[in-house]
């Protein structure tokens, strides 16, 4: 569980975007019921958009949570992620071959003081995950290229290459060149919101490998090629020109278990 103490600093990038809440029942009980096993491989690009656009996208009662350390001034999120292996509940392997990229966003209650990320919006390779359990994803075609180099005694050298592409005209490219470096592991527990049914969320209970390999904050930069572009009527919206790309954090292993609270 993601505590006050590193909720500030490098390892918020291990809380995912948006730490862990902190809030107990009252009568010290915290019933869940696991839905899903997920194994995934990710990339995150965390973003300082207009605050203006950050409150419009949250519910009312909840505000935005930025980041801080190697995620300072970061209030908006974009995750892509490839599904690897998956089970469920019963613990039986089910197919996980969709392709996402998922908006996020760290926010607060003003009253509970409860933290979390909402899930504002997103595209999924497979229709049939749209608009998926948080109500927001659309259908796209996402296409995905990556390599890795190794020579001597050299740092490895990662390259990716992302393209979504959905009707309507909203597209995403993004393209990335880096040096791996020390990853580091650790153990999440983040609240996830849908920002059309502010009442639902779930647990991710998550054991990851992050690699931060450019933050701004933190003068950090392992990427040699960095290009990103988001158009179309809705996208624009949120990337209208003003937006800075904060940081990258490369995820190359991911599995959580999902829950639902009971």
């Amino acid at each position: 569980m993601c505590t006050k103490q590193n909720r500030v600093g490098f390892l918020f990038a291990l809380c995912l975007i948006g730490s862990a809440s902190t809030e107990a029942r009252a009568d010290g009980a915290n019933t869940e019921r696991l839905v899903q096993s997920t194994t995934e491989v990710r990339t995150y690009l965390h973003f300082k958009v207009d605050s203006a656009v950050v409150r419009r996208l949250l519910p009312a009662g909840w505000v935005s949570a930025p980041g801080g350390g190697a995620l300072k001034d970061v209030n908006f999120s974009v995750f892509l992620a490839e599904g690897l292996a998956a089970s469920g509940a019963d613990g039986k392997p089910t197919a996980n071959q969709a392709r996402f990229a998922v908006f996020a966003v760290p926010a607060k209650n003003e009253q509970s003081g409860v933290t979390g990320a909402f899930i504002v919006g997103g595209f999924v390779s497979q229709p049939q995950g749209a608009p998926g359990v948080y109500g927001v994803y659309q259908p796209a075609a996402v296409t995905v290229a990556k390599s890795s180099r190794s020579e001597g005694v050299g740092p490895t050298v990662m390259e990716e290459n992302w393209e979504v592409r959905a009707e309507g005209g909203e597209q995403i490219t993004f393209a990335v060149v880096y040096e791996r470096g020390v990853g580091t592991p650790g153990h999440v527990e983040p609240r996830i919101y849908s920002t059309v049914k502010p009442e639902f969320y779930r647990v991710y209970k998550a054991d990851q490998i992050v690699d931060v390999v450019h933050s701004v904050p933190t003068e950090l930069k392992r990427t040699r090629r960095v290009d990103f572009k988001a158009i179309g009527p809705q996208l624009s919206k949120i990337f209208d020109g003003r937006e800075e790309l904060l940081a990258i954090a490369s995820i190359p292993a991911y599995s959580r278990q999902i829950f639902l609270p009971e």
